[in-house]
């Protein structure tokens, strides 16, 4: 049997991982689980430019945090982020191989920082799950740039204590 005969049942299964890519201009995806429900808090509208510049800052200036960026960039996981006298002071990696160690610029924000994202009127699009009676988001979706690719960022905020 030829080389090339032996290869031929193989070829299939070296494809298989590239059929889950999907497309993205797919109008909509299929999954037999169903939808997770919505969540109880406050969103804005698609977040256009002219719903922009909504959000008011968090107030206080001592605090730690735990934040998530899920972009197109290197994935370091969750940071603990603290902020004193309102600028970070420190950004450290809670998981993976950095775990323990400073985390990439990126992640050197403060919850104001993300604010003033959310409220950027130069934003394509920018969505914020914001719950009532809450003094910061606890997620921002910033789209920078209409109909371009890997711009977009997500902000997660969880775990705030404000320091005395």
């Amino acid at each position: 049997m030829s080389s090339r005969a032996r290869l031929l049942p193989v070829v299939p299964l070296l494809l298989l991982p590239l059929s889950a890519c999907g497309h993205e201009n797919d109008d909509r995806a299929t999954d037999s689980i169903a939808p997770a429900p919505a969540p109880s808090a406050t969103e804005s509208p698609s977040g256009t430019p002219e719903s922009t510049g909504r959000y008011p800052a968090f107030a206080a200036t001592d605090y730690v945090y735990r934040l998530e960026v899920m972009c197109f960039c290197p994935q370091v996981g969750p940071v603990k982020v603290r902020v004193e006298g309102g600028k970070v002071a420190g950004a450290t990696a809670l998981s993976g191989d950095g775990r323990g160690k400073p985390a990439p610029d990126y992640t050197r924000l403060s919850i104001n920082d993300i604010i003033a994202m959310a409220n950027d009127p130069a934003a394509a699009k920018v969505e914020v799950t914001w719950p009532d009676g809450q003094d910061h988001p606890t997620s921002v979706a910033v789209d920078r740039i209409a109909n371009a690719t890997d711009d977009e960022v997500t902000y997660t905020i969880k775990n705030v204590r404000v320091l005395p």
